[in-house]
């Protein structure tokens, strides 16, 4: 199996929030899970933003729905438009705003099958703390010829399904399925493998779990979730959003996401085929880290999170890496770059932080084209002003645990 390094990047491309979406009503979006529809590229966000009045006490009201960009193949931060309907950005998701039933739904991954677009989601009962946790369950749904999106099936809370990204590929035997890397509770999880007939989507009761390989690598599969174990060496990730692709000039299945059980990591995984063994990670921070950050981050953003990869929009060589990356604050969206290199013989891990190019207006950026050539400038770093809150809060907390446990010794 190839080797694949970081040769560039990660490199700031488009902020995607601009005053396109600024003129439909949109104070803000996160995610951009992408989908190939035809000849476009889909960008599907979750929660969001409207502009307005706001609620009593001040701010942005959340819409509790979801909203799309759409641009030709590749992608292109000057060509894209939002999706509209009846004068009013589209919204293929909606959310009740319920908490404890449905406190958000948004898009996980997507797949198209024929004319039909089928988006698996993650539906929120409760946001929750960071020690708490967070519990939702994983829904799919189906486009509908009028547009709209209707729901096929769910599964158990805090189940497998609730982080999901789907690709089309074959098993050993040739036989066309949609594979899934999918996990359990929000963000709290390993990654596990999945496949399910195209015909069979709707159904839960068709999909196969992985449960291991046999003496000759070949994958082992069960009809039953309950005997589904995670990937091999991802047992002890506690992974975020999922994107997972292949990239056909490299002939790699690419699987990225942000690990939580390390601060402020995303990693990036590659295999030949889609049911691994993966090799990896390749470790990077496209936000920077807790005590530098790349020029394009302003004092006080962060913590970003997702990480989607554009399907067909690699550069002429597949050595370009393109990928959405959502910040908390200010809540946006922003694209990205990576240049990879392919090697005979390298380590699997390696530690990049991110770079940025000057910071342009996202209409006057040049589109991504099949023969761009992306560098990077390495950017001089300066302490993030409150930034990484999650890292630094963790810290104190250890450090007020291990003074008690000291205080209690002495006495």
């Amino acid at each position: 199996m190839q080797q694949i390094a970081i040769e560039t990047g990660p490199t700031f491309i488009c902020n995607l929030m601009d005053d396109r979406a600024v003129a439909l009503g949109i104070g803000g979006a996160d995610l951009g899970v992408s989908v190939v529809v035809g000849s476009k590229l889909w960008l599907m966000f979750g929660d969001t933003r409207g502009t307005g009045p706001g609620p009593p006490s001040g701010g942005l009201p959340a819409v509790g729905s979801s909203s799309v960009i759409e641009s030709q193949l590749p992608f292109g931060c000057s060509s894209y438009s939002w999706l509209t309907s009846d004068g009013k950005f589209y919204q293929p998701l909606h959310s009740a705003r319920e908490a404890g039933s449905d406190e958000s739904t948004v898009p996980a991954g997507a797949i198209t099958l024929g004319d039909s677009i089928y988006i698996y989601s993650m539906q929120v009962n409760e946001w929750g703390s960071w020690l708490g946790g967070t519990h939702a369950h994983g829904v799919l749904f189906k486009e509908k010829a009028n547009g709209t999106f209707a729901e096929l099936t769910r599964w158990p809370m805090d189940n497998l399904f609730v982080n999901t990204a789907p690709v089309a590929a074959e098993l050993p035997d040739g036989t066309p399925v949609i594979f899934l890397a999918t996990t359990a509770q929000y963000r709290h999880s390993p990654i596990y493998l999945a496949y399910v007939a195209p015909s069979r989507i709707g159904d839960a009761a068709a999909y196969h779990y992985l449960t291991g390989y046999d003496e000759n690598g070949s994958p082992l599969w069960s009809a039953d979730m309950a005997e589904a174990k995670p990937l091999p060496g991802f047992e002890n990730v506690w992974a975020g959003e999922l994107s997972f692709l292949y990239d056909a000039p490299l002939n790699s299945y690419l699987l990225m996401f942000r690990d939580y059980s390390k601060a402020n990591t995303f990693v990036l995984y590659w295999s030949s085929t889609p049911y691994g063994p993966f090799v990896g990670p390749l470790t990077f921070s496209p936000c920077g880290t807790a005590i530098s950050r790349p020029e394009w981050m302003e004092s006080g953003w962060g913590p970003c999170y997702g990480g989607y990869m554009l399907p067909r929009s690699f550069g002429a060589d597949g050595h370009d890496l393109y990928f959405d990356i959502s910040l908390w604050d200010p809540y946006t969206t922003v694209l990205m770059t990576m240049r990879l290199s392919t090697l005979s013989t390298t380590g699997s891990t390696s530690q990049i932080t991110s770079t940025s190019t000057p910071i342009q207006s996202s209409t006057s950026t040049e589109a991504i084209s099949s023969n761009s050539v992306v560098t990077s400038s390495t950017t001089s770093a300066s302490p993030i002003p409150g930034f990484q809150a999650e890292s630094i809060a963790a810290g104190i907390v250890l450090g007020l645990a291990a003074l008690i446990l000291l205080r209690r010794r002495r006495r």
